[in-house]
C-alpha cells in the first residue's frame, strides 16, 4: 500500500483536504489542525476511505493516476493490457475498473494491496455485468464486419470491398473478420494472403492481426512475413496468415511459378489494402491468380472506391471486379457517415486553408503537359517538379510552416518531390524546429527511425515526405497536414488529408487542418464530398 500512499502525497495538501471533505477539514480547523503536511493528509484518507473504495471511485482514481509519474503509468497500461495511446494517462482515463474485474485487480495489485472478497450478499446485488471486448469495434464497425461476412460467405466466387474513411478503422474491422474466419470456418491448412504495397502497411497488419488474435482467437495460428527483407520458406507454408508485399509477391509468380500456383491453390481467402489499385495490370494479374479457386473470397479495403478523378472506365471497372458489392457506412439520421464520424469524435473536424500563389510562366504547363493531363490520372510530374523549385513558392510555405509550428502540433508536409522534401526539412532545422524528410529513396531503417521520433510527443515536430506517407501511416497525434504538391487525383488528395483526420476517439484530435498551395481540386472542399465521389457507380 505504500505506492498509493506515496502517489497520494505527490497530490499535495490542498488536493488530499478536497478529498477528505469539507466536514472533515472543518473538524481539522477547530482542532487547530489545518497545517497538516501531505504525509499526514494521505493517511487519513487511507484511514478513513480505505484504499479500494478511493481507488473504484471514479473521480478520485482520475486524481491519483494524475499524479503517476510516466514510467509508472505505462507500467500500469501493461500490468492491465492496454495501449498507452495517445498517452499512458489518457487510455488511464479511458479504462474501466468495475469491482471484482481483472483490471480492478490488477489496479489494487500495482498499488501494493489485495482486493477484499466479494462474499455473497454483495455479489447478489449485481444481476448485470458490461463484459468489456478487449478487442472490440465501435458501433459502426460491427456492423459493417458483419455485412462483410454476409457477402464473402456465400461460395460462388465471393468478394466485396470496404469502403471506410481514414480514420475509420477498416484495418480492425477487417481484423475482426478475419478473426471470425479463423474461428468458425477456416482449418489448419487455411491459407488468407494479406496484400499491400509498402513494407509499413504489411508491418501494420501483421502487427494488428497479432494484437487481435490474442483476443478474439481459440487456437494457434502462424503469422508469415513475405516483404522488405523477409522471405519464408513458401513451400513449407501449409494455413496461417501471409502478410506479403504485392511486388514481392508478384515477383514470385514469374521466377517461381510453380510453388507460386502450388501457394495459389490453397489460399482460402485474400484481402487487399488500398483496393482502388486492383485493377492495376501487376495487381489484377496477382489476384487472379491467388483467386482462381471458385470459393477464394476477395475482401478489398479503401478509402476511396475509385482510380481517378478523370478516367471513368477504370472506375467502372474497379466496380465490376468486385461485382459492384461494397460496404459502406451507414448510419441513420445522417446523410453521409463522414457527418456522424465527425460529431462522435472519430474523425476530427477539418478546417482548410489555403496559400494563394500565381506561379510564373516557366511553372505554366506546357502544350504536351496539357495533352498528357487528358490521358493520365495526375498531372504531368514535369511540372511539378518545377512546383517544388519555384523559390517564391518554398518561401510561402516555409512561412507557413514555421507560423504552425509556433502552437507546437504535428504537422506532415507532402512534398512535390524528393529534393522539395529535404529542401524544406532542412530549412526548417536551420531555422530550429524539428524537422525532418523521408521518401521512397530513404533507408528503411532511417525511414522507421524518423517515423518513431515522429510519433512521440517531444518528438520530430514537422515531417516532410515524398511518396511515403499517403497509405496507412498511422501518427494520430498529426494536426496539420500541408499539401505543397497538387494534384487532380481525388484518391490522393483524400489519403492525403486522411493523414491528420483522426479523431479524439482514435486517439487522434478534435481538430485539424489542412492547407493546400495553390488548390488543384475545385469543388472538393471536403472529406464528406471526396468519400461521396464514387458513389454511383457502384450502384
Amino acid at each position: 500500500m505504500r505506492k498509493l500512499h506515496e502517489t497520494l502525497v505527490r497530490l499535495g495538501a490542498v488536493k488530499l483536504a478536497e478529498f477528505l471533505g469539507e466536514h472533515t477539514v472543518s473538524l481539522l480547523e477547530l482542532l487547530d489542525m489545518r497545517q497538516l503536511q501531505a504525509t499526514r493528509l494521505s493517511e487519513l484518507i487511507l484511514a478513513q476511505t480505505g484504499p479500494e473504495d478511493l481507488l473504484l471511485d471514479a473521480s478520485r482514481r482520475r486524481e491519483i493516476i494524475t499524479a503517476l509519474n510516466s514510467d509508472d503509468a505505462d507500467r500500469l497500461c501493461r500490468l492491465i493490457g492496454i495501449t498507452p495511446t495517445p498517452d499512458a494517462w489518457q487510455a488511464l482515463y479511458r479504462q474501466s475498473f468495475p469491482k471484482g474485474s481483472v483490471t480492478a485487480n490488477a489496479l489494487f495489485a500495482f498499488f501494493g494491496f489485495s482486493p477484499q472478497a466479494i462474499d455473497e450478499q454483495e455479489s447478489a446485488t449485481r444481476p448485470i455485468v458490461i463484459v468489456e471486448p478487449r478487442y472490440g469495434l465501435f458501433p459502426h464497425q460491427v456492423k459493417a464486419s458483419r455485412d462483410c461476412l454476409d457477402i464473402l460467405s456465400p461460395p460462388d466466387r465471393p468478394r466485396v470491398l470496404l469502403h471506410m474513411p481514414t480514420g475509420a478503422g477498416k484495418t480492425r474491422t477487417a481484423m475482426n473478420v478475419l478473426s471470425h474466419f479463423f474461428r468458425d470456418k477456416l482449418d489448419d491448412s487455411s491459407l488468407v494472403v494479406w496484400l499491400a504495397h509498402s513494407e509499413e502497411l504489411c508491418e501494420q497488419a501483421a502487427e494488428e492481426f497479432e494484437k487481435a488474435w490474442q483476443y478474439l482467437g481459440n487456437r494457434p495460428v502462424n503469422v508469415y512475413r513475405a516483404f522488405s527483407q523477409n522471405r519464408p520458406d513458401y513451400e513449407a507454408i501449409r494455413g496461417g496468415l501471409l502478410v506479403a508485399g504485392l511486388q514481392l509477391l508478384f515477383s514470385l509468380s514469374h521466377t517461381e511459378q510453380s510453388t507460386f500456383l502450388r501457394l495459389a491453390q490453397r489460399v482460402t481467402i485474400v484481402v487487399m489494402d488500398e483496393a482502388h489499385q486492383a485493377i492495376a495490370p501487376t495487381y489484377r494479374h496477382l489476384l487472379d491468380l491467388l483467386t482462381v479457386r471458385p470459393t477464394t473470397a476477395l475482401l478489398g479495403l479503401s478509402a476511396t472506391p475509385g482510380r481517378s478523378l478523370l478516367d471513368g472506365h477504370q472506375d467502372m471497372e474497379l466496380a465490376q471486379f468486385f461485382k459492384r458489392q461494397k460496404v459502406t457506412l451507414q448510419v441513420p439520421g445522417y446523410t453521409n457517415p463522414i457527418l456522424y464520424l465527425q460529431a462522435e469524435g472519430y474523425i476530427a473536424q477539418v478546417a482548410y486553408e489555403y496559400i494563394p500563389y500565381q506561379p510564373g510562366q516557366d511553372i505554366a504547363l506546357t502544350q504536351i503537359e496539357m495533352q498528357r493531363l487528358q490521358t493520365e490520372l495526375d498531372l504531368p510530374q514535369s511540372a511539378i517538379l518545377r512546383l517544388g523549385q519555384d523559390q517564391k513558392r518554398n518561401f510561402l510555405i516555409i512561412t507557413r510552416l514555421m507560423e504552425e509550428a509556433r502552437s507546437g502540433c504535428k504537422i506532415i508536409v507532402f512534398a512535390c518531390s524528393v529534393e522539395h522534401a529535404h529542401i524544406l526539412a532542412g530549412i526548417l532545422a536551420a531555422k530550429g524546429l524539428k524537422a525532418a524528410a523521408i521518401t521512397s529513396r530513404t533507408n528503411p531503417a532511417r525511414r522507421r527511425q524518423v517515423i518513431a521520433d515522429y510519433r512521440q510527443p517531444l518528438g520530430c515536430q514537422i515531417l516532410c515526405n515524398y511518396g511515403v506517407l499517403t497509405q496507412g501511416f498511422d501518427a494520430p497525434m498529426t494536426k496539420c497536414a500541408l499539401i505543397a504538391r497538387p494534384t487532380q487525383s481525388v484518391v490522393l488528395y483524400s489519403q492525403m488529408v486522411g493523414r491528420a483526420a483522426r479523431g479524439p476517439k482514435a486517439g487522434g484530435n478534435t481538430q485539424c487542418k489542412i492547407i493546400t498551395v495553390v488548390d488543384q481540386l475545385p469543388g472538393f472542399r471536403s472529406v464528406a464530398e471526396a468519400f461521396e465521389y464514387f458513389e454511383e457507380i457502384w450502384q
